[in-house]
C-alpha cells in the first residue's frame, strides 16, 4: 500500500503535457492529508520547481477537490482552502495584467478517483505563452554536380518504431464501431439493429462525432450521426443511455483534458454534455439520458502506437443503461 501510494505521488508531481489539447500547457498535483489543506514539503518542493521551469506564464488554474466524508459545504471549504494554500505557495503576481488567475473549489462534486485519499488533491495547470522564433537564413549552397550512373534498386531508410502492444480494453464491452453514417442506411436502421442487438452495459460508438481542436464545441460534419442516434432514441422510446466522453494521448494521471473555453480540465466531460444537450434540445427526455467524462482513464487501444489508435481512444461512446 505505502508503495502504490508513493508511486502515485510521484507520477502526480511529474510535468504532463497536455498533448491532445495541443494548447501549451503543462500541469502538477498535490496532495493532502485527510481534513487538511497545509502543504508537506515534498508538495511544497514540487510546487517551488514546477514554478521555476515554467517561467513564461500566460495563465494559471487551480482546481481543488476533497473526498465525500462529510458535508458537502464543509468539503466545499475545505477545498476552496487547499487552493488557497496552493495559491500562497506559488505566489503568482496577480497584479500582472498578461497573468490570469482561475480557482476552483469543486468540493466532493465530480469525485477523480476511486479511493477517498486520492481525491483529496488539488491541480495546478499553467498556460505558457508561445514563444515565436524565427530561424537564420543560410547562403544557399550550390548544387552539387551529379556525373551519370546506372539505375540501382531504390533504397529506403530504416526508421525505428515502436512495437505495437495488445490493446487494452475498457470495462464495458464496445458493441460496434460506426465508421460513417452511411452505414446507417437512409433510414438510419443499421444503428437501430446495433442498438436492438446489444445488451445493457454495452456501448455504441459513433466515430464521425468531432469536435473543434481544444473545444467542446461539435463541428457541422458530425450532425448526420447525431442525427441518426436521435432518430435511433425516437424509435426505441425505452432506451436510456450515458453518453460518455473519451480522450487520446494524454497521460492517465491527469483528470481531464484542458478546455479553452472554460479555462478547466474538463474536455471530455464538456464534449459529452454537448452531445446530451443535443440530444435534449432535440426531443429527448432528460430522464433518459446522462453524461460523463472519462478523460483518457477508459482506453480502448493502449499503447497508442498510430494514429488509428488515437481516433479509437478519441470518441463518444453511447453505453446502454436500460433497454
Amino acid at each position: 500500500m505505502r508503495l502504490q501510494k508513493f508511486i502515485l505521488c510521484a507520477a502526480c508531481t511529474l510535468f504532463i503535457n497536455c498533448i491532445y489539447s495541443q494548447v501549451n500547457s503543462a500541469n502538477v498535483s498535490v496532495h493532502f492529508a485527510f481534513d487538511k489543506y497545509d502543504i508537506n514539503a515534498t508538495d511544497l518542493s514540487a510546487l517551488k520547481n514546477f514554478k521555476q521551469t515554467h517561467p513564461n506564464i500566460e495563465s494559471v488554474i487551480i482546481d481543488g477537490y476533497a473526498d465525500p466524508v462529510g458535508t458537502d459545504e464543509y468539503n466545499y471549504s475545505l477545498s476552496q482552502r487547499r487552493c488557497n494554500a496552493v495559491k500562497q505557495a506559488l505566489d503568482y503576481d496577480e497584479s500582472k495584467t498578461e497573468v490570469i488567475l482561475k480557482i476552483t473549489a469543486h468540493g466532493e462534486k465530480d469525485l477523480l478517483f476511486q479511493t477517498n485519499p486520492e481525491n483529496r488533491v488539488v491541480i495546478v495547470a499553467v498556460n505558457q505563452k508561445k514563444e515565436v522564433t524565427q530561424e537564420q537564413s543560410k547562403p544557399a549552397e550550390p548544387a552539387p554536380i551529379e556525373e551519370p550512373v546506372e539505375p540501382k534498386q531504390q533504397v529506403t531508410d530504416t526508421v525505428a518504431v515502436a512495437t505495437p502492444q495488445p490493446a487494452a480494453k475498457t470495462d464495458a464491452v464496445v458493441q460496434s464501431i460506426s465508421s460513417t453514417p452511411k452505414e446507417f442506411g437512409d433510414d438510419n436502421s443499421g444503428l437501430i439493429k446495433q442498438l436492438e442487438n446489444s445488451k445493457v452495459g454495452e456501448s455504441v460508438v459513433l466515430s464521425e462525432i468531432h469536435f473543434e481542436q481544444a473545444r467542446h464545441v461539435l463541428l457541422n460534419s458530425s450532425k448526420p450521426a447525431l442525427n441518426a442516434m436521435l432518430n435511433a432514441l425516437k424509435t426505441l422510446p425505452t432506451l436510456q443511455l450515458e453518453i460518455q466522453g473519451h480522450m487520446c494521448c494524454d497521460d492517465p494521471l491527469t483528470v481531464d483534458g484542458f478546455d479553452i473555453d472554460t479555462k478547466e480540465f474538463m474536455l471530455s466531460y464538456n464534449r459529452a454534455k454537448a452531445v446530451y444537450d443535443f440530444m435534449v434540445e432535440n426531443g429527448i427526455d432528460a430522464s433518459r439520458l446522462t453524461y460523463k467524462g472519462y478523460g483518457t482513464r477508459k482506453r480502448i487501444v493502449n499503447p497508442e502506437v498510430t494514429d488509428e489508435d488515437r481516433d479509437k481512444n478519441r470518441r463518444v461512446e453511447f453505453l446502454i443503461t436500460k433497454k
